[in-house]
Formats: C-alpha cells, structure tokens, sequence
C-alpha cells in the first residue's frame, strides 16, 4: 500500500498558488511594519513567529484530512465557549475593547481563532441540514451563532462581531438558504438603520441600545471634521495620507503623517493608508489585486471540494477575510465606522496573523482532497 502523501494526485491537487499570493501580502505587511511601527524590533519579531507558527499549522492542517474535524465539532464549540468566556471574565481592556488576554510573555485576541472555530463548527452544523428554506430552518443555526456573537459583544468589539455576522450570513447562503430573502432583510435593516440616526439627528430621539457613547462614534463616522482634533482626528489624518500619496507614493519610511505621529496605529487600524502614503495609488491597487486573487482562488477550492462540508469551510474563510478587507479599508477611506479591524496578512497582530494562516490550512486541507486518491 503506497501512502496518500506520496501519492502524485495528492501534490497535483494541492492549490500552489495560495503560497505565493499568501508570501506577497505578508511581505508587504512585513514592510509597512518596518516603516510605521514605533517598536519595529519587537514587533518584527512578533510577526515574523506568528508567520512561522502559522505556516506550521498550515502545512500541518494540509496534510490532515479536515473531515477528521467533523466529530470533533461539539469539542471545539465548546473550547470556544470557553475561551470567549474566558475572555469576558479575565480579559485584558485595550482601547475600550476587552477582548485581549494577558498571558505574560504576549498578549493575544482570542476572538480571531473564534472566528476559525466558528467556521468549522457552524459548516458542520449547516452540513447536516437537508433542507434550509424558510425562515424557521435558520432556528439552529442561529442558536448555535448566537452564544459566541453574544459574548464577542459582550468584550465590547463590535467590530469583530460585524464579522460575525458576515461570516454567518454567507455562510447560510452558501448551505442554500435564499439569497433574495437574505437581500430583503439586509435592505429592512439598513433601512432601520438609516431611520434611527435620521430621527436622532433631527428629531433628538433616543433608542434604549445606543449610548452616547455610541452616538459620538456615529457622530465622528459621519461628521469627522466637527471635531478635527479629538474624534475625527484619524479618520482625516488617514484620508490625508490616502490622497497625497499620488499615483507612486512617497517612498519608503517617507510618510509624513505616521513620521510626524499624526496618524494613530499606522502598523495595525491604519496600515493600509501608510501603505498607499508611501507605495501610493499602485501600491494600493496591487494589494486590493492580491486580495481579489486570493479570493478567487479560495473560492476555486470551495466549489471543487468533494463535500458539501468543505464547500462550507471555503465559503467561511471567504467571508471572514473579505469582510476584514471591507471594514479596514473602508474605515482608513471613511467610508465605514473605525472599528480597529485588521487588514489579514498586513497589519500588525500575531494572533490575527496565526489566525489568518490557519484558515488557509484549512483551505489547503480541502483542496488536497477534491478527488478521491486511489492507492
């Protein structure tokens, strides 16, 4: 009998081309780092073993047959349960958000691999579901998405529960719920949405959910230059640095607002407008190019996969990094709230960074299996 791993149909199926594409973004993190990071040796040195851990794990999950993952689902809900609630109870508050954890060598977001996890137990969830129609066939998808969402909340990120939900949704879709009922919901909630910050705003409404402190991020997402020097302070100083990078950039560690401390995080929230600042309009333009490869290519192995549960697995991944994609950049633009959401690959964070690398195990696992290996 001739092992599956020296089997040539096994090497043929694996998909090289995510390597490649994965090195390149992650070179480009390496270097926005180098030129904005005000601790560049440490945070070097974090990044580069979080991009070695992870490439571990990458290769280590491709080897591995992700099916093996589908009995071990209850196991893993339940290390993310408790990791998140770990999280609530013991976390770490870091920019108003509680959602780190303190381990005294580094400090890690246990809510990026919960975004991992999910994925893996919610494709095995929706797998076992023949038919996902109505309204009423989301009741145990959702029971199952709303203990995490609620306690990733309650850690007060609500931008890394927006993702989420985005992985959720596309996720469903994905298992055959319709998409024009999808479509018709997210159209009643921006609609909802729209309506609140419109009555507030001219009629002075108040709603038992937002906050003030809520109302004032509202306030600098829509109106940055009513307050030029505190809240709305990042937002234009980000869009500053965005348009005066030009077609080419200013050059390497030649930034003036990251140079200057007028741009807050230029290695994490913001790096993608140090990126364009000193690479400019085609330094920018390259990395969206890299992203919509990637993207294209998980998306390959998702519709080739030989299950349905591995189908799932892709379509989540999507998910997850297309709406980090959207949220950072959009924020860095002013097109999206800032939510302190990390563009994957690029900026600074050795538990995103490992978290990112582990889903591409993933994906690397389900594309070295697309056909059934004879031996």
């Amino acid at each position: 009998m001739v092992s599956l791993y020296w089997h040539p149909r096994f090497w043929k199926m694996i998909d090289w081309w995510l390597y490649p594409i994965v090195f390149a973004l992650a070179a480009v993190g390496f270097v926005v780092v180098s030129s904005a990071s005000p601790d560049v040796r440490r945070e070097l040195t974090m990044q580069g073993v979080a991009l070695g851990l992870g490439l571990v794990t990458w290769v280590v999950l491709g080897l591995l047959d992700y099916i093996e993952l589908y009995g071990l689902t209850w196991w893993i809900y339940g290390l993310n349960i408790l990791m998140l609630l770990t999280v609530v109870f013991f976390g770490v508050e870091v920019n108003g958000n509680k959602n780190w954890l303190d381990l005294g060598v580094a400090m890690i977001q246990p809510s990026e691999l919960a975004k991992i996890l999910l994925i893996v137990t919610l494709a095995k969830q929706l797998d076992s579901m023949e038919r996902l129609r109505s309204w009423f066939d989301l009741a145990l998808p959702i029971a199952h998405v709303l203990p995490i969402f609620g306690l990733v909340l309650a850690q007060g990120d609500f931008g890394t529960a927006l993702v989420f939900i985005a992985i959720s949704v596309i996720m469903v879709y994905a298992a055959g719920f319709p998409g024009w009922k999808i479509a018709g919901v997210t159209i009643l909630g921006a609609a909802l949405v729209v309506g609140v910050v419109y009555s507030h705003y001219n009629y002075g409404t108040m709603f038992p959910l937002a906050t003030p402190e809520r109302w004032e991020r509202i306030d600098t997402f829509l109106y940055p230059e009513k307050d030029p020097t505190g809240g709305g302070w990042q937002v234009i100083q980000s869009k500053m640095a965005i348009a005066t990078g030009d077609v080419w950039g200013k050059g390497y560690k030649q930034g003036e607002r990251h140079n200057n401390d007028w741009l807050p995080y230029p290695q994490t929230d913001f790096a993608f407008a140090t990126l364009v600042e000193e690479w400019g309009f085609a330094g920018g333009a390259t990395v969206l190019g890299l992203f919509a490869l990637l993207f294209f290519r998980i998306a390959a192995v998702g519709f080739s996969a030989r299950e349905r549960y591995g189908t799932l697995i892709t379509m989540g991944v999507v998910a997850m990094l297309a709406a980090h994609v959207v949220e950072n950049i959009g924020m860095t633009m002013g097109v999206t709230p800032v939510t302190g959401i990390p563009l994957p690959f690029i900026s600074y964070g050795a538990t995103a960074m490992l978290a990112n690398m582990i889903a591409i195990g993933l994906i690397q696992s389900v594309a070295s299996r697309r056909e059934t290996v004879q031996y």
